[in-house]
């Protein structure tokens, strides 16, 4: 498991606990806030998913599909996932998330990243594809490498519009 990077354990050692709060979900995509016990948004998180129903990710699924977070769901499972960063991208915010952050800020930015879990043989498959909106205060301390709107996976880019979220040319 690769809990260097989970995002999750990073919000709690700033804001306490973090709870999920669910604003859409289906089968393949899934759009949180991460909110501290204030109820402040401290990520919106955006999360595609893929491989599903295979063995051992079929169940821990159901358990984050049923209001789990992502990240603390897969490490308290003991699933051998590994997460890797894209890189970053430069979002200006939508006013509904702006709200949410409590923040008057109009720019932040997007980790992009992917989760493998292993399949019953040991094969790693892609389970998400995941973007983390940070709150303003939290984009600055992001060493990930910047990306740009080209370069981005054309079947990554239709998660950003569900948030309205529009991928800048700016570096913040």
């Amino acid at each position: 498991m690769d809990t260097n990077t989970l995002h999750t354990t990073t919000l709690e050692k700033l804001y306490g606990p973090v709870e999920c709060e669910i604003i859409r979900q289906d089968d393949k995509i899934r759009i949180v806030h991460l909110k501290d016990k204030k109820g402040v948004s401290r990520t919106v998180g955006v999360v595609k998913f893929y491989n599903t129903d295979h063995h051992p990710i079929k169940s821990v699924h159901k358990t984050i599909q049923a209001g789990g977070l992502l990240g603390k769901t897969l490490q308290q499972s003991k699933i051998d996932y590994k997460k890797e960063i894209i890189g970053a991208v430069p979002v200006r915010l939508p006013d509904w998330i702006k709200n949410d952050f409590i923040t008057d800020e109009e720019h932040s930015m997007a980790l992009i990243s992917k989760i493998k879990v292993p399949d019953s043989s040991g094969k790693p498959l892609l389970y998400t594809v995941i973007i983390e909106v940070l709150p303003p205060n939290l984009s600055s301390g992001h060493v990930q490498d910047i990306i740009r709107k080209q370069d981005i996976d054309h079947d990554i880019l239709p998660l950003f519009e569900l948030t309205d979220l529009i991928i800048e040319n700016i570096i913040l």
